[in-house]
């Protein structure tokens, strides 16, 4: 039988009340990261992406599969971008069309009451990942601030392994919601090659075990140290080798986009 371990006491009367929470990602797919959480808690979930990439065929439908047989929420926020856009808002500093995306998300949280938010980590691996969790926690202070409650933040990495030392709250996989969650992966044709890769590198065991963080600082913006985030650094080399005209930079335009929206994401 699988088990839940909230490992910080604060976290634990908040978790019996999980209905009223939500699961924001950068892209279909991050979802199969916490497909026991997703189970266990039914999120309404918010996809920033419909996860095109640079062929431009959405795997959204794919998601929206897995959401329903876990018995989570649509919410309307469902590949509110194609993957060419964000990256476009990104290096254009689009800043009215995130503070859009943002207000409405809030508006929703206020809607449907949520009360805790779990989604992807500031990693530095990719720029729309980041860009993910920068809303997320933008979208929680102002949710604070208005209503004077406090909120439950939650992060799950993507690009490694979080540690159950370093977990606030653990879901442990039993054989069958293990088998379900390998079977929703394996059918997941456009992540088929990535799981099996990982399998590879790790073995199945941490597969069975979700790990999710409570974000202590949501006011730090880079989780690199003094260098460039890996994404910088991957399209700086694409640039030299002509594949890439512009690379994404930290400073250039995910710190200015983050700026604008901490001083205007605010329904007024």
């Amino acid at each position: 039988m699988d088990n839940v371990l909230p490992f910080w006491p604060s976290v634990t009367p908040i978790m019996q009340q999980l209905k009223n929470s939500a699961l924001i990602i950068a892209h279909p797919g991050h979802e199969l990261r916490v497909f026991r959480f997703v189970e266990l808690y039914k999120p309404r979930v918010y996809v920033l992406t419909d996860g095109s990439g640079s062929a431009g065929s959405s795997r959204l439908h794919n998601t929206i599969g897995i959401l329903k047989e876990c018995g989570a929420s649509i919410s309307p926020i469902m590949g509110y971008y194609t993957d060419k856009e964000i990256y476009r808002i990104i290096l254009e500093k689009d800043y009215s069309s995130l503070t859009t995306l943002g207000l409405k998300i809030l508006s929703d949280f206020q809607e449907n009451n949520i009360q805790v938010v779990a989604g992807d980590a500031l990693e530095g691996f990719n720029p729309t990942h980041d860009l993910c969790r920068y809303l997320i926690n933008l979208i929680i202070a102002v949710k604070e601030a208005k209503d004077g409650t406090r909120m439950l933040n939650l992060e799950f990495l993507l690009d490694g392994l979080m540690s159950e030392e370093d977990a606030s709250l653990v879901v442990r996989l039993d054989d069958d919601s293990f088998n379900r969650k390998r079977k929703a992966a394996e059918g997941y044709a456009e992540l088929a090659y990535e799981l099996q890769s990982a399998i590879q590198k790790y073995g199945s065991t941490p597969f069975m075990v979700e790990c999710l963080r409570k974000v202590i600082r949501p006011d730090i913006f880079s989780s690199w140290g003094d260098g460039i985030p890996f994404y910088e650094q991957y399209a700086i080399e694409k640039v030299n080798s002509g594949v890439y005209k512009k690379a994404i930079s930290f400073q250039e335009h995910l710190l200015p986009l983050i700026y604008h929206l901490s001083t205007n994401l605010s329904p007024g």
